[in-house]
This record gives structure tokens, sequence and C-alpha cells, in this order.
């Protein structure tokens, strides 16, 4: 039995610490929390709700917030700039 549940999504991606110190710093729990944040990438790309579950990015809309799925994270989370925080479940 593994001691960390995996995340709802099994091709998630992890934030980068500096976005989850970034988080904390924002009100987000430390643990068992859902964020929903607008991220903006190099290149000038901009991802409107990026689902964020305890650390991890999930999906990049907001069809995520409920159930277990497989979506694909088409980003490299290292090249994200800013991130503006929504709403936090």
């Amino acid at each position: 039995m593994h001691s960390k549940t995996p995340p709802r999504n099994r091709l998630a991606k992890v934030l980068p610490p500096e976005w989850r110190n970034w988080l904390l710093e924002h009100g987000c729990p430390k643990r068992k929390y859902t964020a929903v944040c607008r991220a903006h990438l190099v290149g000038g790309r901009i991802i409107e709700d990026m689902i964020v579950e305890q650390g991890w990015i999930i999906a990049l809309s907001r069809d995520g917030l409920a159930g277990i799925f497989e979506q694909r994270i088409d980003l490299d989370p290292r090249q994200i700039t800013t991130i503006e925080l929504k709403q936090v479940v």
C-alpha cells in the first residue's frame, strides 16, 4: 500500500517547488486542496483554468474538477512564468 494517494489524473505533472510555495503563501493549505489558477507560459500562452491538486497539475480546464480521468497535460511546468490564483477548494 502506498503512503501517498496518486493524483486523479494518471498523466498529471508535478508543479515546480517555487510555484507550490507561492500557492502556500497565497492561501492554499499545505495538503488536501484543489486550486483553479490562470497560468502564463513562456512564449505568451495563457491557460485560463489550470487545475492544481495537492501540488500536481491535473487538468487544463474546469472539466477536471470532478471524477477520475486521464487528460494529457500539454505543457512543461518549468515554462510557467506567472500564476494567478482564481479559486481554492
